[in-house]
């Protein structure tokens, strides 16, 4: 039984394809109207140029996806459908800290990309450090890999904090239990997340953070009446 808005993911991936035709596109065509075959740097311009301007928005639409936001519903529904104390004064905010530390990756990445961009037209315009830059970007990037601990820690803490008083449990794309006698199981797709409780069915777009546990309670609900 689905619900909700149509999954975002399929129009992403298409947007995402087109961005990228453009680019190459564009790119293409400046060298083919470029007429001094011999210089290649409005190819090498246009391509670092458009490059900015697909990455830029990936990256932007990412922030934006991860910005700091109250979340009133989904602190009731936590508080709802504890049946367990919780330990921590743990609710939404450990998903807001969650969202903060994957704003800080995705800024991470969008730095080393632009150092990478900046790169290639300091190579083809022959201008600055090279080098440099791309000692720049290995540092970033071993500086990345080295909080990859910790992140995966906070991760971990996180869901066991938000999950446990819920009677759940999270072992990679699935979360698990047994709530009032029933075998509760949330497979995260990618697109959708599809909440089964005992025979009953629901799913929501990936895109609704509250969507499964709005799902899980109408499932119980839709449970206790047939039952």
């Amino acid at each position: 039984m689905p619900r909700g808005s149509p999954d975002p993911g399929r129009g992403w991936t298409a947007a995402c394809l087109l961005g990228i035709a453009l680019w190459i596109g564009v790119t293409v065509l400046v060298t083919v109207l470029n007429d001094d075959a011999s210089d290649g740097t409005p190819t090498l311009l246009t391509f670092a140029a458009g490059g900015a301007v697909f990455f830029g928005t990936v990256f932007g639409y990412g922030l934006w996806r991860t910005r700091p936001r109250d979340d009133p519903e989904l602190d009731r529904l936590l508080g709802e459908l504890a049946i367990e104390p919780r330990t921590s004064a743990a609710t939404a905010s450990e998903i807001g800290a969650m969202r903060r530390v994957a704003r800080a990756y995705i800024l991470l990445g969008a730095i080393v990309t632009a150092l990478g961009l900046f790169a290639i037209v300091e190579q083809g315009l022959g201008f600055g450090s090279v080098g440099v830059t791309i000692g720049l970007i290995v540092a970033i990037t071993v500086a990345w890999a080295l909080a990859i601990p910790f992140v995966l820690g906070r991760a971990r803490n996180a869901s066991v904090a938000v999950l446990a008083p819920l009677g759940l449990e999270q072992h990679g794309a699935q979360i698990t239990g047994e709530r009032h006698g029933r075998r509760v199981q949330v497979r995260f797709t990618g697109r959708e997340a599809v909440t089964t409780v005992g025979e009953i069915e629901l799913r929501s777009p990936s895109d609704e953070p509250a969507g499964w546990l709005r799902d899980l309670a109408e499932a119980e609900r839709l449970a206790d009446e047939g039952a």
